[in-house]
């Protein structure tokens, strides 16, 4: 019990001042998404640049290039991925503008992504032999890609999804 204690301590204490408005922020973004709502499609173009937030984290690595890349691979993956389950939760669109349901998926990966940084710092002080080893070279940005690039699937999603007459229910 004294080593978690100390441990959130460090977590809590450790982080930049910055990092907690940023998770208040990522926890009311991803609420948000949790409703049913008309919006334009415009800002989740802008989703996809929270890849940039992988960037401190693969350059950290042990191994760089073989992170980058398994980190592209799942990315693109992402996308896939992203795309197909986007096509779920769009009610109707008319031009820029879509009626989209309620999901908690956006949640659920922003808060991923946002521990992940936190969990691979610990790994590497706690078990670095752990983090240093390939399958976590590649697992690890592999996560982060596939999470990441489901970002981008979904605005495409969005984009190619053929107008309708939204129900404004």
């Amino acid at each position: 019990m004294e080593f978690l204690t100390g441990f959130l301590t460090g977590i809590f204490y450790g982080a930049p001042l910055w990092i907690w408005p940023l998770l208040l922020l990522l926890i009311a973004l991803g609420l948000h998404c949790s409703r049913r709502r008309e919006m334009s499609i415009l800002p989740y173009f802008l989703m996809p640049l929270i890849a940039l937030t992988n960037v401190p984290t693969l350059l950290a690595q042990h191994s760089g290039e073989l992170a980058f890349m398994s980190w592209g691979f799942a990315y693109l993956g992402g996308i896939g991925g992203g795309f197909w389950v986007q096509g779920r939760w769009i009610v109707a669109r008319r031009g820029l503008r879509a009626e989209v349901a309620g999901e908690w998926l956006s949640l659920t990966v922003m808060m991923l992504l946002f521990w992940a940084n936190f969990a691979n710092g610990a790994l590497a002080a706690v078990l670095p032999e752990l983090t240093a080893g390939v399958t976590y070279q590649i697992l690890f940005p592999g996560l982060l890609g596939l999470a990441s690039g489901s970002f981008l699937g979904r605005p495409l999603r969005l984009a190619t999804w053929p107008n309708s007459t939204p129900s404004l229910a």
